[in-house]
């Protein structure tokens, strides 16, 4: 029986062969190809582009400001020297271009007979805008130099140049206010907050015993006609909410002494200086009235009943505070409190053991107060002495014009200087942490808050002080906006390193088929080679 030898299943070993080799590329593919990509492109940071290198240039760019000054005089040498003298005085200075006019004498004026009519006259024939000053000299003046309460001052004959600059620096311009928010130097430097967009003013009565103390009190009715219309007129700024609350039952904690007098009662109580920062912790959880993220202004009227008032202030020399029948003090930004002691004849009658009497608080002594307070924690009134220097009462509810017109020129300063620092940190902190996200919303603020600070600082250059302060107010919103974005924090707690830590262990298991794939197919291209070769 002839013996026949097995055929060798040449195309079956070729079509696997050709199917091992697919299956290999595929698996290749997805993985290398669509699955790495899709990994690299999930677990990446978004970050969007930023204009940094422009921010970092912002401190090179000094924020100069125009300022317009007039001067009227009856001579016009005198005038004309005055100017020269003056343009010395400022050449050199940091933060101030001071263009100096002098205004030239007319026929009307030499008929005036008081400084008002004289004012009214000159600001006829040459108009003042927004930051603009105007000395105009009146021969009988007592004082060298008279502040009113719009753009000008009434300035004596004889007065000097360096008596001029010392105003302006002081009270008009407030430099030092400027050195102190512009100065890198930790002792000059001061650094107060910048105005917040939105205040809460929050006007509270404290009545700790109403049944002995029985005040009454329109305090909406006094909010509306006193503090309403003057926050209105310093609106530019800052906008204002002003709520009015009475709170019952809320005891100061602060240790009092009975101190005898030659009063009918006989004595009243001291309450000493140093512990008025405990007072103030001891009532302040109990005057929130809502939840709200604006800051708040708080002004508080302490009715302190008869068993522990009168109540009077004194410091640690044991000299009493009072001044002109108030007791009041300030704690910025906190707020201000004020000290509304019954009537001695409601004093009395308790002590008699007598019915309470009902009484009325005097809404004009104590929202006069509230003024007053509110110019100082607003940063508006100029405490500054200058000798030789007086200046006019207010006797409407707006502050003085050249006192406000100061106020937003140097809140424009500030907002131009807080945004900027804000911007530059943030740039800083970004490209330190590589792995913070980035979105377009914080990348859309940032860049509007470095083009309204550029567009702020060409605006005070200009002489245009409301737009620039409407831009210095509009970046700074934006470079807090930017800075305090929760996005930023999204993946703060997850950086690189750690990514890698977790991702490693998931991939490397499925990379090693991936080799091992690259090798099989590398050996069989190798022997398809080989065969194919003479």
């Amino acid at each position: 029986m002839e013996e026949t030898s097995p055929m060798k299943p040449k195309r079956k070993d070729n079509t696997e062969e050709k199917y091992r080799i697919a299956a290999t590329i595929a698996f290749i593919v997805v993985i290398v190809g669509i699955g790495v990509p899709m990994w690299w492109k999930t677990t990446s940071v978004h970050r969007a582009s930023l204009p940094s290198s422009a921010i970092e240039r912002l401190s090179d760019q000094p924020i100069k400001t125009v300022v317009h000054v007039s001067i009227y005089t009856q001579q016009p040498e005198r005038a004309q020297l005055l100017i020269t003298e003056l343009q010395n005085a400022f050449k050199d200075s940091d933060f101030w271009i001071v263009k100096f006019k002098q205004l030239p004498p007319f026929a009307k004026a030499a008929e005036t007979h008081t400084p008002a009519a004289l004012e009214k006259l000159l600001l006829q024939e040459h108009p003042q805008s927004e930051g603009d000053f105007m000395f105009i000299e009146w021969p009988k003046l007592e004082d060298e130099l008279l502040l009113t309460t719009e753009r000008s001052a009434l300035m004596r004959s004889d007065v000097t140049s360096n008596k001029i600059a010392q105003l302006l620096h002081s009270k008009i311009l407030q430099t030092y206010r400027v050195n102190q928010i512009l100065s890198t130097d930790e002792r000059i430097s001061v650094k107060s907050e910048a105005p917040q967009p939105e205040y809460d003013v929050v006007i509270s009565v404290l009545n700790p015993k109403p049944k002995i103390t029985n005040a009454q009190w329109n305090v909406a009715l006094a909010a509306q006609t006193y503090i309403e219309p003057f926050l209105a007129q310093i609106s530019d700024i800052s906008s204002y909410t002003v709520r009015t609350q009475w709170k019952y039952r809320v005891a100061i904690e602060a240790e009092m002494k009975q101190v005898r007098d030659q009063t009918k009662l006989g004595r009243h109580y001291a309450l000493q200086e140093s512990a008025l920062p405990h007072l103030l912790t001891s009532i302040a959880q109990n005057l929130s009235g809502s939840i709200s993220d604006r800051p708040v202004i708080n002004l508080v009227v302490y009715i302190p009943p008869c068993s522990t008032g009168p109540l009077h202030i004194y410091n640690k020399k044991n000299e009493m505070l009072t001044r002109d029948g108030v007791d009041a003090f300030i704690s910025p930004p906190w707020g201000g409190f004020i000290i509304a002691n019954p009537p001695e004849s409601v004093c009395l009658a308790y002590m008699n053991d007598e019915p309470p009497q009902q009484y009325y608080v005097n809404t004009n002594d104590n929202m006069q107060v509230m003024l007053d307070q509110l110019h100082k924690l607003l940063d508006i009134s100029n405490e500054v002495q200058v000798a030789g220097v007086k200046t006019v009462d207010i006797e409407q509810l707006a502050p003085r014009r050249w006192e406000y017109e100061a106020y937003i020129r140097r809140s424009a300063i500030r907002h131009i200087a807080t945004a900027s620092n804000t911007l530059q940190s943030l740039i800083k902190l970004l490209d330190q942490i590589s792995y913070i996200v980035i979105d377009d919303k914080v990348a859309t603020a940032i860049a509007n808050s470095h083009s309204d600070i550029l567009a702020a600082k060409a605006a005070l250059l200009e002489h245009r002080l409301m737009n620039a302060s409407a831009l210095a107010k509009r970046a700074f919103v934006f470079s807090e906006r930017g800075f305090f974005d929760a996005s930023l924090l999204a993946q703060l707690y997850f950086p690189d390193e750690q990514k890698y830590a977790i991702y490693i262990p998931l991939f490397l298991p499925v990379m090693v088929p991936v080799l091992s794939s690259f090798n099989m197919l590398r050996k069989l291209l190798d022997r398809k080679r080989k065969v194919k070769q003479p």
